[in-house]
């Protein structure tokens, strides 16, 4: 890694360089090239969110969409804890999901009696 900025102990960072410098370099750019320029995006992601907690979603909406989907089809009354270990969530975050997808699909089936 050419930016010494970045200590061991930045594993995000680290990560970021090291994915950044791959895709560029996917791009044919020559690899000292590709390792500075990931550098210096690294060092500006430290200046514009250091300090700051991130979260970055897993999985887009429509992947959601089609997970939500089938754990509403897949869920029988009683099974909120196999689907919570199934799709590795919380049962709280699965009684969240059905209820969310019932309201959607009752909603494509009614129609609005006021607009909004």
């Amino acid at each position: 890694m050419s930016v010494p900025d970045i200590q061991q102990d930045d594993d995000i960072l680290i990560d970021l360089h090291q994915i950044a410098a791959r895709l560029i370099c996917s791009d044919g750019v020559p690899a000292e090239r590709a390792d500075e320029l990931a550098g210096r995006i690294a060092q500006e992601i430290r200046s514009a969110w250091g300090g700051q907690q991130i979260y970055i979603k897993k999985t887009d909406l429509a992947e959601l969409s089609a997970r939500n989907l089938d754990i509403y089809n897949a869920f029988n009354g009683a099974n909120h804890h196999q689907l919570a270990k199934k799709h590795g969530l919380a049962v709280p975050v699965i009684y969240r999901i059905i209820k969310s997808v019932q309201q959607q699909e009752r909603d494509k089936r009614q129609h609005k009696l006021f607009s909004e």
